[in-house]
C-alpha cells in the first residue's frame, strides 16, 4: 500500500467521480484507475461501485474512510515537520496526559515563544493518547503526565495539582440530597480518592471528557465536581462557586516527561524546567475546605 494509493482513494471518495479525481491530482484517469484497484488487490475489498453517475463507495469503502483520512492527516504531519526540521527549523510537539493541563500547555507555548523565539509548534490535545508511547514513537516531544515516568524517559517532578470538590451551591457532604456529580477520567489515582469519599453520596453522575468544558456545564446546569484549584480561585472568590464541606482536597501527581535521546531532548529539558518553575510560581491559595 503506498502514500499515493491513499491519496488517490480519498480523492475520488470525496469527488465521488474518477476523471475529476484525475484533474485534482494532475494526473491520468488511467492512473487513478490503477492506483484504486492495486489498493482493492492488495485488500482482497471492494471500494467503490462504479457507475455512470461516477463511482459511490462501497460499505468496505466506507469502512476504510476514516482510517485513510488518519493516515493521511498523520503523513501531512510528518513530511511538514520533516521539512521545517531540515530547513533549521525545529517542531515542536507537546501534550497532556490530563485534560486539566490544556491551560499549562498553552502557558507553555507562550514561554516558549518568549524566551526563545518563534517556533513551529503543535498541541495535542487526544487525552486518550498514552503520551508516554507518543513520546518513544516521535508523535509528542513533551508531555505532562500524571503517571510514573517510564525508565527509558526522562521525567521531571512538578508541583502536585491540587484538586477540590466545588459547588454551583453550598453544598455538606452530610446532607441527602446532593446534586448531579460531575465525573472526569483523571486516572487512578483520582479514582480511588472519588471512590473512598464520594462512594454513596452522589447519586447522579456525568461523565465530561474535558475539564473546561465541565467547568462551563456546572456553572450553567449546577451540581459538584473535582476541579483543579487554579481552574476555580476566581469562581470561589467571587461566590460563584463553593468548595463542598466534609471532602479534603486531592493531590494528583504531575510530571513532565521527554525522551534523553531526542534531537531535541536539550530543548526539551528546558521545557520541562520552565513547566516546574511555572507551577511553583503560581499564586498559593488557600481554601476553607473541611476534611
Amino acid at each position: 500500500m503506498t502514500f499515493a494509493q491513499i491519496q488517490t482513494f480519498l480523492a475520488v471518495a470525496r469527488l465521488g467521480n474518477f476523471h475529476a479525481a484525475s484533474r485534482q491530482l494532475n494526473v491520468t484517469q488511467a492512473a487513478v484507475s490503477a492506483r484504486v484497484r492495486q489498493l482493492e488487490e492488495e485488500l482482497d475489498l471492494r471500494l467503490f461501485e462504479r457507475g455512470r453517475r461516477g463511482a459511490e463507495l462501497t460499505e468496505a469503502g466506507r469502512f476504510l474512510l476514516p482510517g485513510a483520512e488518519a493516515i493521511a492527516s498523520t503523513w501531512t504531519t510528518i513530511s511538514k515537520d520533516a521539512r521545517h526540521f531540515y530547513a533549521g527549523r525545529v517542531p515542536l510537539r507537546l501534550g497532556g496526559q490530563l485534560s486539566i493541563w490544556d491551560q499549562q500547555l498553552v502557558d507553555l507555548v507562550i514561554w516558549v515563544e518568549e524566551t526563545l523565539g518563534a517556533l513551529p509548534l503543535a498541541l495535542n490535545f487526544d487525552h486518550e493518547m498514552n503520551v508516554q508511547d507518543a513520546i518513544r514513537n516521535g508523535v509528542l516531544d513533551f508531555a505532562l503526565t500524571h503517571e510514573q515516568p517510564a525508565p527509558d524517559l526522562t521525567g521531571v517532578a512538578l508541583p502536585a495539582e491540587r484538586l477540590v470538590l466545588v459547588g454551583s451551591e453550598p453544598f455538606d457532604l452530610g446532607q441527602s440530597d446532593l446534586p448531579l456529580f460531575m465525573n472526569f477520567q483523571l486516572g487512578g489515582q483520582y479514582d480511588a480518592f472519588v471512590a473512598r469519599h464520594l462512594s454513596g453520596h452522589a447519586g447522579q453522575h456525568i461523565m465530561m471528557g474535558n475539564c473546561a468544558m465541565g467547568l462551563r456545564y456546572l456553572r450553567k446546569r449546577g451540581g459538584i465536581a473535582f476541579f483543579p484549584v487554579s481552574m476555580v480561585v476566581e469562581d470561589i472568590q467571587h461566590g460563584h462557586l463553593f468548595p463542598v464541606q466534609g471532602v479534603p482536597e486531592m493531590e494528583l501527581a504531575c510530571n513532565a516527561v521527554y525522551h534523553p535521546s531526542s534531537v531535541l531532548g536539550d530543548l526539551t529539558a528546558q521545557i520541562a524546567t520552565a513547566a516546574r518553575s511555572l507551577r511553583s510560581s503560581g499564586p498559593v491559595v488557600a481554601l476553607d475546605t473541611m476534611s
